[in-house]
């Protein structure tokens, strides 16, 4: 119980810092000039590490969580598909300036719901509307 305890705290601080990330100037942050700036490799490793966390973060609760709610909790939390497909889609996404303030957590699940066939026309729409405001 300790263990889920700390690693659910580390992943709250991990979703608080990254949805605070601001400029110099107070401005809102610009999600896609990063990953641009990202070597393949660094983007790969972004996306490892946030598949890892995500599967362990699930296994850690799933005893914790009733049956009819695992698989469909699964199915919202995995990535279901491999770094290089999902950094290529997200390379893709964040072409379009209009999605370039759009974190990369959310960007991450909006290219898997792409890769699935998911029209995300709908979820760009909302992830731009907040932006990398707090939420």
């Amino acid at each position: 119980m300790i263990l889920r305890r700390a690693i659910l705290m580390a992943i709250l601080t991990f979703v608080i810092i990254g949805a605070t990330d601001t400029t110099a100037q107070g401005g809102p942050f610009n999600y896609g000039r990063r990953w641009s700036s990202w070597s393949p490799l660094n983007r790969s490793i972004y996306l490892e590490g946030f598949r890892d966390g995500q599967s362990h973060a699930y296994f850690a609760l799933v005893d914790d969580l009733p049956p009819g709610r695992r698989e469909p909790l699964r199915l919202m939390t995995f990535t279901l598909y491999d770094a290089d497909a999902l950094g290529n889609v997200i390379t893709s996404l964040y072409t379009d300036p209009a999605n370039a303030y759009i974190q990369n957590d959310d960007m991450v699940y909006i290219a898997r719901d792409k890769l699935s066939g998911i029209d995300v026309d709908p979820e760009l729409r909302t992830a731009r509307s907040r932006g990398s405001l707090p939420r």
